[in-house]
């Protein structure tokens, strides 16, 4: 990609250059004309190709994916990829090598990387051969191909660890949208460079997530930050040393760049006169209204409540190492690889650990609403749909879920309950069906769900409806959409999981306000007369919307240049661990 290579070409091609020429450099070490043997043609290679894929002799020993690479070749009349009538294809390796060079989301520890050193070794030296060159190069390549498209994560290990959650009783979902490239004509393709540059997400943030990685592995090689000591509180105008080292904490993580006193003592002398010396505490001391604002911007970026006060939170916060922060920032880029990479022309993204709903319209955010979304047991599901249809005034239908752990335990306890929450019982889900008498039931009955509860509990429209004035449906197995609510106090809060996983939205009516700029069908004016009311109307979607719940920890802000981290509310990023 562009940004890693202005990163790394410097550094590739001086170790190209510098390598020695027969041992290091697989480059000017692979002069096909003069170091093959004569035999090692284009057709020679053809037929050994041929035979050694048909059987199971030794040079697929120690080579992956050896049933796919036999099918490959197969398919494709075993003609090779990394070499051509002129003999090897030097430009097509360079190209591959310095892709994988440049990618600094790829661990220079891990399996992808030896593997490359290896190889590179192994083609620096003087007893390579045509046929094992071709298969270790396919090899690497479809490596390569397979972090660039799928990430590092251990999926298989996530959903283990998810089904033990909702065998405990929290309800916990993440559907993944692998993508559907077909990695036999990812290899058959002429460009490597295009090849990679098309498969790399440019959605959902992730290329600013990229120049964060960038800033971030260079605070990691300028030695990072020290961990602060422990203290209760600090704010405006304290002073001491633990002051000095919250400044020279912001510093090197950059959100304290300007106002710096340059000073490298605690305390200075003010005079020197003998019978009064006045020694004062050095200005970088002093917790002073610049320190507060890098504070106040700090945790701004960390989903923080931005008060310039430095507690126990954001001192956590603050101790988080540089290498923590990278170990985030490459997982949630591993989580955008899962996201489905078409391009729409306007979405929306509800970001489940940054509580905000951003409406995205040709490539643009035109729109950033608060949310609130499903507290730690309800957590609300990661997936994708459309928004086909909108409720005006409408009715909240209970889920049995909630009927059988709050609402039956509740009337048990106050037979008026359901009364003094404006709750009714109905026959069906129908909201004209016959309504049932909750005084005639023997709740006692269906406490510990031995029996069903045969009825149908539902909300009417009113000020006291759980769903508020509006209901935005995108039809799901998990029975979640977006909707108002009558608890805005709610929204003031930094951190608002408090759902039983429904997204509840700040501000419904602005959302409406842009769906019916394009639904002509829609009459906004209309709507906001049947609003004052309590008539339940649904207004169909022409041109549905597509939502993307999404589970990002680290972000970027186009509009500061801000790399931005949020609380990991349900957990995930601890259960979800990268294969490197």
């Amino acid at each position: 990609m562009i940004i890693n290579k202005l990163l790394t070409a410097t550094i590739f091609f001086g170790i190209i250059l510098c390598a020695d020429p027969v041992k290091t450099n697989p480059f000017d070490a692979l002069e096909v004309q003069t170091k093959l043997r004569k035999e090692d043609n284009n057709t020679a290679i053809f037929q050994k190709l041929k035979t050694e894929l048909k059987s199971k002799r030794a040079t697929l020993k120690d080579i992956s994916h050896k049933k796919f690479l036999r099918r490959f070749y197969r398919q494709n009349s075993y003609n090779p990829l990394w070499f051509t009538e002129s003999g090897f294809d030097k430009k097509r390796v360079r190209s591959l090598f310095e892709e994988l060079e440049s990618d600094i989301t790829l661990d220079k520890k891990g399996k992808v990387y030896k593997q490359y050193q290896i190889l590179v070794s192994y083609l620096g030296g003087d007893k390579r051969r045509p046929l094992r060159t071709e298969l270790q190069l396919t090899a690497l390549y479809i490596d390569f191909l397979n972090h660039t498209l799928y990430g590092d994560i251990n999926w298989k290990s996530f959903s283990w660890k998810l089904s033990s959650m909702r065998k405990r009783g929290v309800s916990a979902r993440w559907l993944r949208y692998k993508p559907d490239e077909s990695l036999s004509e990812l290899l058959l393709a002429s460009s490597i460079e295009e090849t990679i540059e098309n498969i790399t997400p440019k959605r959902f943030g992730y290329m600013g997530l990229l120049k964060s990685l960038i800033i971030l592995q260079g605070i990691k090689e300028e030695g990072g930050w020290k961990e602060l000591p422990y203290f209760k509180k600090l704010e405006l105008e304290d002073k001491g040393l633990t002051v000095l080292k919250l400044r020279e904490r912001l510093e090197a993580s950059h959100d304290l760049t300007a106002c710096s006193i340059h000073s490298q003592k605690l305390f200075e002398k003010d005079s020197d006169t003998e019978d009064k010396p006045n020694v004062q505490i050095q200005p970088r001391a002093n917790f002073d209204i610049c320190l507060e604002d890098a504070v106040k911007k700090f945790q701004k970026r960390h989903g923080l409540e931005a008060d310039g006060i430095v507690g126990s939170g954001t001192r956590g916060a603050l101790n988080r190492t540089v290498e923590s922060k990278i170990e985030t920032v490459l997982l949630n880029l591993n989580r955008i690889k899962w996201l489905p990479k078409n391009e729409d022309k306007r979405y929306l993204v509800a970001n489940i650990p940054e509580y905000m709903l951003h409406y995205i319209e040709d490539g643009y955010e035109k729109k950033k609403l608060r949310i609130i979304v499903g507290d730690r047991k309800h957590h609300t599901p990661i997936f994708k749909d459309k928004i086909s249809y909108v409720v005006l005034n409408p009715y909240w239908k209970v889920p049995s879920g909630i009927v059988r752990r709050e609402i039956i335990p509740a009337m048990i306890r106050n037979p008026n309950y359901l009364k003094r929450q404006g709750l009714e019982i109905h026959t069906t889900w129908y909201e004209r069906s016959p309504r049932v008498n909750p005084y005639n039931i023997f709740w006692e009955q269906y406490r510990y769900g031995m029996e069903k509860f045969p009825y149908r509990i539902m909300q009417p429209p009113g000020p006291k409806n759980a769903l508020g004035k509006i209901k935005f449906k995108f039809p799901n197995r998990f029975d979640v959409y977006l909707h108002d609510t009558p608890s805005r106090r709610l929204f003031k809060r930094t951190h608002r999981a408090f759902s039983h996983g429904c997204v509840r939205l700040d501000q419904p009516q602005s959302l409406l306000e842009t769906v019916a700029s394009f639904n002509p069908s829609i009459n906004i004016n209309k709507s906001k007369k049947i609003l004052k009311g309590k008539r339940k109307v649904q207004l169909n979607i022409h041109n549905k919307l597509p939502i993307y719940i999404v589970y990002l920890t680290a972000g970027f802000d186009e509009e500061t240049g801000e790399l931005q981290f949020r609380n990991d509310v349900y957990q995930y990023d601890k259960m979800q661990k990268r294969v490197k």
